[in-house]
Parts: C-alpha cells; sequence; structure tokens
C-alpha cells in the first residue's frame, strides 16, 4: 500500500521559528526534524534518515528516506533559496 502525505508548511499558523532556507544542508536539516516529526505524530517511528540535496538556480530540493517498520519512506523537500520556511513543501510517501 502506497501513501502519499503532502503538507504545505504554509497551511497552518506561522511557525515561531520561520527561517530563511539559503542552502541545500539548511533544507536538508529542516527535512530531516519536520518529516521525523511527521511520521512520529502518525504513531510510527523513523530511523536511519540518507539524503541528499541539489540546488539549480535558485530552487532548493531534498531526497531523503526513513526506514519504518522494515519498510523505505520517502521524503521530498524544496524552496526558493533565501525563502521563509514556512515556503518549504514536503512529501512523504511509503515504498510501493
Amino acid at each position: 500500500m502506497s501513501v502519499l502525505l503532502l503538507v504545505s508548511a504554509t497551511a497552518g499558523a506561522i511557525d515561531h521559528d520561520d527561517m530563511p532556507i539559503n542552502s541545500g544542508s539548511e533544507l536538508r536539516d529542516w527535512c530531516k526534524s519536520q518529516s521525523e516529526a511527521t511520521l512520529i505524530g502518525r504513531g510510527q517511528t523513523p530511523f536511519n534518515w540518507s539524503a541528499s540535496y541539489s540546488d539549480q538556480g535558485n530552487a532548493l530540493q531534498v531526497k531523503g528516506k526513513w526506514r519504518v517498520n522494515g519498510t523505505d519512506v520517502f521524503v521530498e523537500c524544496s524552496v526558493a533559496r533565501g525563502a521563509q520556511s514556512r515556503y518549504a513543501t514536503i512529501s512523504i510517501q511509503d515504498s510501493p
């Protein structure tokens, strides 16, 4: 069973920890913490985070993966360089 969860950080109230994301490594860290919190909120225990990041001009992107209950959960995050973290997007998808 494949589950896709899309979360927009702008959907809720403005986060008091909102900060500009200027590099792929900053987005990677944000993506890890947000995806971990989401999975824990779903009652899952994520471990063994791995991720890579890239930038193409002003677009930053992270592709990551958690292990959860013996399967891979894939995570993708993106944001424009310099944008506040509330504008970042995150996609979480269980392995097919």
